[in-house]
């Protein structure tokens, strides 16, 4: 196969919702088959990689390790570590997201404590029981404790079977308004992060990987970022909004594409 490692987003590409996109796992298992490693990498921060590395194992019938699962919710934590240290953080956010901080050294205050000091970020995913108490927590983490906001991405629309659900941007939005203060770190696409951090540590060159995803304003954006090419795939958010933008392939399935 021409390209050695792929990249491939989830939401919208190995499944939509509920249902299991089955052309684009055959053309996945195929190309694992010719010889191309595969990395997974999602913008959804609400399951850890271990939960998502045991689904994917279920789905394509071979073991996908956690090493080769990337969540924003593990890059934001890689990230916060690489440039502070660990950090004692207030979660906007459900288990995988606090898993993957307590992994790699965070200590993570109960947000439902309200906002205790000292806090040094507010840490935000996306979080299906967001209130207005959290919110408020995390107003008082910022205003009164200093800290500062450090999200995994900023999707507006997660996309679901029958269309989208408001995603973690839409949240990260309402503190941002309420705080008047910007996040420090964006850890997923379309920031670059998570694929040059595949890319090194896998020690592939970025002529050899390819992307492939499903939106325009993360996973291919994500891609020209990293200088890599992509694949814009119809079966998620593209095909539903019939996005047009200049990834290198685009295709309605992924048997469409060559191996």
């Amino acid at each position: 196969m021409k390209f050695k490692l792929l990249l491939v987003d989830l939401d919208g590409v190995v499944w939509r919702g509920g249902r299991i996109v089955r052309e684009n796992v055959e053309w996945l298992r195929s190309a694992r088959d010719k010889g191309a490693s595969i990395v997974f990498v999602t913008n959804n921060s609400t399951r850890s990689r271990r939960i998502y590395a045991d689904r994917l194992s279920a789905i394509l019938g071979y073991t996908v390790s956690v090493e080769d699962v990337y969540t924003s919710g593990y890059a934001l934590a890689r990230l916060l570590y690489e440039r502070y240290g660990p950090q004692r953080v207030l979660v906007i956010g459900e288990e995988g997201l606090v898993e993957e901080l307590v992994l790699q050294g965070h200590s993570v205050v109960n947000v439902m404590d309200g906002a205790r000091c000292p806090i040094d970020f507010v840490v935000v995913g996306l979080d299906r029981s967001f209130n207005y108490h959290k919110l408020r927590a995390a107003h008082t983490a910022v205003k009164r404790c200093g800290a500062k906001i450090a999200v995994a991405n900023m999707d507006n629309v997660v996309p679901v079977e029958n269309g989208d659900v408001p995603g973690a941007g839409a949240i990260v939005s309402s503190i941002v308004s309420s705080t008047s203060q910007a996040p420090v770190i964006v850890a997923g696409k379309p920031e670059p992060y998570m694929f040059l951090a595949a890319l090194r540590e896998k020690g592939v060159g970025r002529e050899e990987a390819l992307a492939i995803g499903d939106r325009c304003d993360t996973d291919v954006e994500a891609a020209r970022r990293a200088d890599i090419p992509s694949v814009l795939v119809l079966t998620g958010v593209a095909g539903e909004m019939r996005q047009v933008c200049n990834a290198d392939y685009v295709v309605g399935k992924l048997t469409e594409l060559e191996l």
